[in-house]
């Protein structure tokens, strides 16, 4: 494990780990349960998901299309695929394959997955477009596509919290990428990205769900640990992270409530067939 950085009271190790410890329970597998439902998965069908990260969305697909189906897990990131195959396997589940891969090219075959799924990667590819067609064809004919992006990080009250604690303290060169996952394309550019890539049928649907960190204050700033400016706050040196810390709680005490922060997360789910 990576050298433990102390956010708030809690000690964290490396992005990959506190990603899973702290955002995966309370964030991504609530909103991977919903893409799975709207995704409408059925037992023995072969899914792919891309940008895998630790195999949230995989897993619970495996255990949706069964011991018939079969999961192909891709994410660029050699870290997070480690904590996903470190997991236990899942009794009457499909078998899952991670491979350490870009989302274009993705290393599959022409026409071999009924679904493909993708939370919250659209927004991090660098070649969106081409990683759009990949998806279109890895997809067998009349094969279907979820895919989640956040809304703007004005949304996200806690996120947002967070991001205007930083630009308060830190130069802005140094914040800027923090709001980096809310960046994606909105609802209509989502349409569009689809369309263009070949995709039919396209919708996109707004869904909130419920987000509590039940560790207060102490466990929002931890998750600074799992954000794309870790190392930079990792590094700062103890006067300037006082100074952080205490505009973050000056701000996030207005989300709190019996110890705990609570907010809401917003996303864009876009739905399409492969045509």
């Amino acid at each position: 494990m990576a050298e433990a950085q102390v956010y708030g009271c809690f000690s964290i190790g490396s992005v990959a780990e506190a990603y899973e410890e702290i955002y995966v329970p309370r964030i991504f597998i609530p909103w991977a349960k919903l893409l799975i439902e709207r995704a409408q998965l059925r037992p023995g069908e072969t899914v792919l998901d891309v940008a895998t990260g630790p195999g949230s969305v995989a897993r619970l697909a495996a255990e949706q299309v069964g011991s018939s189906g079969r999961v192909v897990g891709t994410d660029i990131s050699a870290a997070m695929v480690a904590v996903a195959q470190q997991k236990p396997s899942l009794p009457a589940a499909a078998p899952i394959e991670y491979l350490v891969a870009p989302a274009a090219p993705l290393p599959v075959a022409d026409g071999s997955f009924d679904v493909v799924l993708c939370q919250q990667g659209l927004q991090f590819f660098p070649d969106c477009p081409a990683a759009v067609r990949e998806m279109h064809r890895a997809l067998k004919p009349e094969g279907r596509l979820a895919a989640a992006v956040w809304r703007e990080i004005a949304l996200q009250p806690s996120f947002a919290a967070m991001d205007a604690a930083l630009g308060e303290c830190l130069p802005a060169e140094l914040v800027q990428s923090y709001g980096a996952p809310f960046r994606g394309l909105d609802a209509d550019g989502l349409k569009a990205l689809l369309a263009e890539a070949g995709f039919g049928e396209v919708q996109a649907e707004e869904h909130r769900l419920p987000l509590v960190y039940e560790g207060g204050i102490p466990q929002v700033l931890a998750t600074l640990a799992a954000s794309p400016i870790a190392t930079t706050v990792a590094e700062l040196d103890g006067a300037t992270r006082a100074k952080v810390w205490a505009a973050a709680e000056r701000r996030l005490k207005l989300l709190a409530k019996d110890g705990q922060v609570r907010a809401e997360m917003v996303s864009n789910i876009v739905l399409a067939g492969r045509r």
